[in-house]
């Protein structure tokens, strides 16, 4: 992991493949090398390793969420959507999934689930930022600024020094 997030994917490759050798049901390096695979765009690869992991713990919510973000990148939205509900069931205060469906609802334009979405991650894990910053941007494609500001205000509230809601505020004035 620490090669993989040092920007070393090919020597994370090789050390989750090496820990599958010698333990082959290892499902958390298979959702690393999963996640790995992923960002370099080996969506094969990367669906491959998810799927294994997958099969080895049904009730993982990060494996359900990888497989959502593997989706998304392939635009294959309703399988997206699904895997992204099944974290939130396995993990309902799951704030990077429930941030995500909502983006994904917004960009199939439906407004009123991204809406919900954005709030009840708003609602169930208020420190995470990206949920009001996301919800911000909704009101400003719906022409409400104000709606806009006000849910970036909140958040600066609690978090003054945030440097996506100071800028989101600026992009709104």
């Amino acid at each position: 992991m620490m090669a993989a997030q040092q920007g070393r994917p090919q020597e994370a490759i090789d050390r989750f493949e090496k820990s599958l050798q010698l333990r082959p049901g290892y499902a958390i390096a298979l959702l690393n090398l999963g996640n790995v695979y992923r960002r370099q765009g080996n969506l094969s690869k990367a669906e491959d390793s998810l799927n294994q992991a997958l099969r080895l713990q049904p009730d993982d919510p990060e494996i359900h969420y990888s497989l959502g973000m593997l989706y998304a990148q392939q635009n294959q939205m309703s399988r997206a959507a699904e895997s992204l509900q099944k974290a939130i069931d396995l993990r309902p205060d799951y704030p990077e999934a429930l941030n995500n469906l909502g983006v994904l609802f917004v960009r199939s334009e439906d407004y009123l689930k991204a809406e919900e979405q954005f709030k009840t991650c708003i609602r169930l894990a208020p420190a995470f930022d990206q949920s009001y910053i996301n919800l911000a941007r909704l009101y400003a494609v719906e022409k409400n600024k104000e709606k806009a500001r006000e849910v970036l205000q909140n958040l600066l509230g609690m978090q003054p020094q945030n440097a996506g809601a100071k800028q989101a505020l600026e992009m709104l004035q």
